[in-house]
């Protein structure tokens, strides 16, 4: 596997001081044809007034809803490279299945951080993070990610005048001009080829470039808490009474059980809070 041949020390510093990092060659290519049909499956079922609400994002649709997504999930090399960036015992949260559709617009500038009342938050630990495959070449041309390096902990312009991230009007596309559609100072491109991982924390601002292609660009995003036993336990907490759905939970129990969070705790859930504080500078 290409994974040998990654520099994880290197990589685990990029994580922590960019906020993403690139791990090529993770998935060999009998698991990328696997999830390639399982997303066609599972595309082949949504219903296109999805498709229509979502313009921006493409698809939004949880892996919940097909057994197959778990041997994903809990895939060696995956886990390997987890365990190499110094993430020995990861659990598993949700993912989804994003898929841009031939000729779709851009994805909006937004960040995915939920804990923001939490002092962690505004360090480099890393709390929740994305892991991005995609299951196609992925350029500028078709949609690639777009990362502002370092915005996880610090404090850019678009913190300021970002609406929800998950708000209905940036996923309609509403209004084309708003800045969440545009080019930001600071941003990089991050094109991957089919099999390499983008992992990036929930918190670091990103989007997408839009699909001029005449295919659909297609990834699974599935996010993990790196390092939960090292989490506030607030959060935790919060992360644990989240649950999974009760038939993915007995279809998956004895290839999933180990990446479940638990708490037994008594500390209370943190509020959650997707707006970073003052603290963010």
């Amino acid at each position: 596997m290409g994974s040998r041949r990654i520099d994880f020390v290197e990589k685990r510093r990029q994580l922590d001081e960019d906020g993403f990092c690139l791990l090529e060659n993770i998935i060999d290519e009998p698991m990328l044809e696997r999830m390639r049909q399982v997303t066609d499956e599972v595309l082949a079922h949504t219903d296109a007034a999805h498709f229509d609400a979502k313009r921006s994002q493409g698809s939004v649709i949880p892996v919940f809803g097909h057994p197959g997504m778990a041997e994903l999930i809990a895939y060696p090399p995956l886990l390997t490279a987890l365990n190499n960036l110094g993430y020995a015992d990861p659990k598993w949260g949700s993912g989804f299945v994003i898929s841009k559709p031939p000729h779709s617009p851009p994805l909006f500038w937004h960040q995915d951080g939920r804990f923001w009342d939490d002092p962690a938050c505004y360090t480099t630990q890393t709390l929740q993070c994305f892991l991005m495959i995609y299951l196609v070449d992925t350029t500028p041309q078709n949609g690639c990610l777009r990362v502002i390096p370092g915005s996880h902990i610090r404090r850019h312009a678009l913190h300021d005048i970002l609406e929800d991230a998950h708000g209905e009007a940036l996923g309609r596309v509403d209004d084309p001009g708003n800045p969440a559609y545009q080019g930001a100072i600071g941003e990089v491109d991050v094109p991957v080829r089919a099999g390499d991982v983008v992992m990036g924390s929930a918190q670091l601002l990103h989007a997408a470039h839009g699909n001029q292609s005449d295919q659909r660009r297609t990834n699974i995003t599935l996010w993990y808490y790196p390092a939960y036993a090292a989490m506030p336990e607030s959060i935790k907490a919060f992360v644990a009474q989240e649950g999974w759905p009760d038939d993915w939970v007995e279809a998956t129990r004895d290839l999933l059980g180990p990446l479940r969070p638990v708490y037994s705790g008594d500390v209370p859930a943190i509020r959650h809070n997707r707006i970073p504080g003052e603290a963010l500078k």
